[in-house]
């Protein structure tokens, strides 16, 4: 099957999928998760130096996956199966009794994140709590320690702060890289809904100072091409 895509997007997919894998693997060794995971704790200016670049590789990726499924085409979901139930009869020993079965042991392994295809939209405002009615003030125990509040404290770039958050979004990414067949299928899927995969305007993180001026400009040019064959002018 011929690819609708020009050599020019090609040539601009094949440079991100390069660059999101060493950006991957150079933020991995800077969070501290090589050679083993861990959630270490990194100074203020640090931490959001790397969450940029996590969310930056985050849309990239969204928009790779999305041209990798244009170019296969939307995939229809799988169709509902009939469950096989499992044999539950207990196996029986030479003299006829049947073995009891052992309990399961729960896993203690926590879950890989999966990485969100679709990107987040603004959130709604929750409706308000109901007005309830009081008898009077609240008794104040003022036999008791009053809370810190660190938003009276001016931030500091040394403050040393956790990074569980980072090193979650990390961990989907790897996921996606590691398996991106399945990501790709699973956007071919989102795409028969109706509903938007990625939004119109351009990212933030593809302006931003921090990155250099030809980044910037390969990063917008992905972000084009990904709305080019999203949306195509029929005019």
């Amino acid at each position: 099957m011929k690819s609708p895509f020009p050599l020019a997007v090609h040539s601009l997919t094949r440079f991100w999928w390069d660059a999101a894998d060493y950006l991957a693997s150079v933020a991995q060794k800077r969070l501290g998760l090589w050679p083993v995971p861990a959630k270490p704790f990194l100074p203020r200016a640090e931490l959001e130096e790397l969450a940029g670049r996590v969310s930056f590789l985050e849309a990239i990726l969204r928009r790779l996956f999305c041209l990798a499924a244009l170019e296969l085409g939307p995939l229809p979901p799988p169709t509902a199966t009939a469950r096989v139930e499992p044999d539950t009869a207990k196996p029986t020993s030479r003299a006829g009794t049947a073995h009891a079965s052992e309990p399961a042991r729960p896993s203690t392994r926590r879950a890989i994140p999966r990485f969100r295809l679709i990107e987040a939209t603004k959130a709604t405002p929750a409706t308000p709590p109901r007005a309830r009615f009081r008898t009077g003030p609240r008794i104040r125990f003022l036999d008791e320690e009053t809370p810190v509040d660190l938003r009276d404290y001016p931030a500091s770039p040394t403050d040393i702060l956790p990074a569980g958050k980072l090193v979650r979004h990390l961990l989907a990414v790897n996921h996606a890289l590691d398996h991106a067949a399945e990501y790709v299928a699973r956007m071919r899927q989102i795409m028969v809904s109706a509903g938007p995969v990625l939004k119109r305007a351009v990212p933030p993180v593809f302006k931003t100072r921090k990155l250099r001026h030809l980044q910037q400009d390969s990063a917008c040019q992905l972000h084009a091409a990904t709305w080019d064959f999203l949306s195509p002018d029929t005019s």
